[in-house]
């Protein structure tokens, strides 16, 4: 898995969010219509209806917005399961902080020497690691 791809899974996860939020406030929507028509001298009334015309848009709008939602969810899987399947600890857990945390590399070597107790990592040791693991792929 190429690196680029990687990356954009911060990315993915705002866009899940910004979909739906949009599917939601869709789905939310009404398809009646209403409108205060002039009813001679007695005053007004207010007449009710479907408009087909935008329930038939809001329709096509909320499936192309699902198979988005569904497309981006896969990618973010696909991402999710490179990084479960690295098979070294260390490794994984520098993906994971990289890419699912969106942490640098400074962030990283700080983090890694808390969880080990140690001061064997440094921003430059941890990105060269993470480098050589994917040049393997």
């Amino acid at each position: 898995m190429k690196s680029e791809i990687l990356i954009q899974y911060c990315d993915l996860k705002r866009e899940i969010e910004g979909l739906e939020k949009r599917i939601d406030k869709l789905e939310n929507q009404s398809e009646t219509v209403a409108d205060v028509v002039q009813n001679g001298y007695k005053g007004r009334a207010v007449i009710y209806g479907v408009d087909c015309y935008r329930a038939q848009k809001l329709k096509e709008l909320k499936q192309i917005l699902q198979e988005r939602y569904d497309m981006v969810v896969k990618q973010k899987n696909d991402i999710e399961r490179f990084i479960k399947e690295i098979p070294k600890s260390e490794i994984r857990q520098i993906f994971e902080h990289r890419y699912i945390d969106g942490m640098n590399w400074v962030q990283i070597a700080y983090f890694m020497n808390e969880t080990y107790k140690t001061d064997k990592y440094n921003d430059n040791s941890v990105r060269k690691k993470h480098d050589r693991y994917l040049k393997k792929f």
